[in-house]
């Protein structure tokens, strides 16, 4: 489940959300529960951000490897280490071809939080604000670790062939849209279409209602 320090620290990455009932970006994770009930999710103006918190996935005792959990982790293009041990974190403790970018965050006895950034050099050029070799405060920890990641991925993903930017494939995708399903017809019956009502609404408006029975009409009289 991680240290006290440890989910501190998740909490400053962005806020908990529900993936059962949660309507926005799900970063792979899936609403039956199979990789946890909750996450740590992050969005602005422009974007959104889902962390991979493998604490918070269920672990299966029968899978010595988790793959499950791997499967996530081994995909995704920045890691986010924090360790509590002596030794220095290895980036290539998961292999995979992916996870371009390693930012590993230690805590100290004195209170502040070394730094150490890998990246694999042919395709992640330097990014910050977190360099490596800072140790900074709790409080610089938590306003600049989640900045860091987001630069190393876009870093990654815009230097990738054959990547689109997201507000030139979502300007793509409503065109594919408008060309699919585009009709002709004058103007006048498209203002037609939009401002007068079907005739169907016109004749139901215009009926009738019915007289209420001699039964409806009836009331009963107290003795």
């Amino acid at each position: 489940t991680g240290s006290t320090m440890y989910r501190e620290f998740v909490d400053c990455l962005g806020w908990p959300v529900d993936l059962r009932s949660h309507r926005g970006y799900m970063g792979g994770l899936d609403k039956k529960l199979t990789t946890g009930s909750v996450a740590p999710y992050y969005a602005n103006a422009t974007a959104e951000h889902v962390f991979h918190d493998i604490t918070l996935m269920p672990t299966s005792l029968s899978d010595p490897q988790q793959i499950h959990k791997k499967r996530h982790v081994g995909n995704d293009i920045v890691h986010i280490i924090w360790s509590e041990h002596t030794r220095d974190y290895s980036p290539t403790t998961i292999s995979s071809q992916f996870n371009d970018a390693h930012i590993v965050i230690y805590p100290l006895p004195t209170g502040l939080f070394r730094i150490q950034v890998y990246r694999k050099e042919t395709k992640v050029p330097i990014f910050g604000p977190l360099l490596h070799g800072m140790a900074i405060t709790k409080q610089l920890l938590q306003l600049l670790v989640r900045p860091t990641s987001i630069a190393a991925y876009r870093y990654v993903r815009y230097n990738t062939q054959g990547y689109t930017k997201p507000y030139v494939l979502r300007n793509q995708r409503i065109l594919e849209i408008m060309e699919r399903y585009k009709t002709t017809s004058p103007y006048q019956d498209l203002v037609q279409c939009l401002f007068q009502p079907p005739s169907s609404a016109l004749s139901s408006e215009k009926q009738p209602s019915a007289p209420n029975s001699p039964q409806q009409t009836q009331r009963s009289v107290p003795r």
